[in-house]
């Protein structure tokens, strides 16, 4: 019933698994009441955390470590955020009480904000801060003396998971098509610039950024990517991490 995710289940201090059956078949079918029930409990007992397989790509492919900073810049519901706190969150070593590693959970959506809360709230780690401002408009709280240096930006990873207009998601919402057209990814494309532009700068130099859409349209993904390279002038380095 339960197949080992091989990104995920390398890792040591996280495990992934994917179900056979999807979320109405486990609510409807008796016989898979036990595992229904099971998933349930320690779902709210934060022991699971329960999402898609595509959406534990990024932070994956950001690369933390143990004892690492990490914005979250667009982060409800928190799926990401969870899956980040497990790898930053933990003690660098065992005669410590607290963690070294945090993340930056932000939101610019008050109410997403508040879901984002109660959904960390499983978790009961300190390591976690909750923030509701504009990602484009993130603070930047670096002295202005390390700017130009390699001591600029505040953070060692950013993942940059930018709203969207989410036709990536046709699969399991077709009611996508009735409405979409392509204005909707020509509008979101200045802020999915301005939210990635802002990450880079928050980002230490030597440290990754991660940008990712739930949208398979190129105005959304590969046209930002190449504009941020544009605009940075070689101070990004585009990475491939298929390894």
């Amino acid at each position: 019933p339960a197949k080992p995710i091989p990104f995920i289940s390398h890792n040591k201090i996280t495990l992934g698994f994917q179900l056979s059956v999807d979320r109405r078949t486990l609510r409807r079918n008796q016989s898979l009441e036990p595992l229904h029930t099971f998933l349930k409990i320690h779902t709210d007992c934060g022991h699971i955390t329960r999402q898609e397989t595509v959406s534990m790509i990024p932070p994956v492919v950001l690369n933390a470590e143990e004892g690492m900073s990490v914005l979250d810049m667009c982060a409800a519901p928190g799926s990401k955020t969870c899956q980040l706190l497990e790898v930053v969150g933990g003690f660098t070593c065992k005669t410590e009480f607290e963690p070294h590693g945090y993340v930056v959970a932000n939101d610019a959506d008050a109410k997403r904000a508040y879901m984002l809360v109660n959904q960390l709230k499983r978790m009961n780690s300190p390591s976690v801060y909750v923030t509701s401002c504009d990602g484009q408009y993130f603070p930047i709280l670096d002295d202005k003396s390390v700017r130009g240096t390699e001591n600029e930006g505040m953070f060692d990873r950013v993942l940059c998971d930018v709203p969207c207009s989410g036709d990536g998601t046709v699969r399991k919402n077709p009611g996508i098509w009735k409405h979409w057209n392509q204005l909707g990814s020509l509008a979101l494309h200045p802020l999915q610039l301005s939210i990635a532009l802002r990450g880079a700068r928050l980002t230490h130099v030597g440290g990754f950024m991660v940008y990712s859409t739930c949208s398979m349209n190129p105005m959304e993904n590969e046209s930002v990517v190449a504009e941020l390279l544009r605009i940075t002038d070689g101070s990004l380095v585009l990475e491939d991490p298929r390894e």
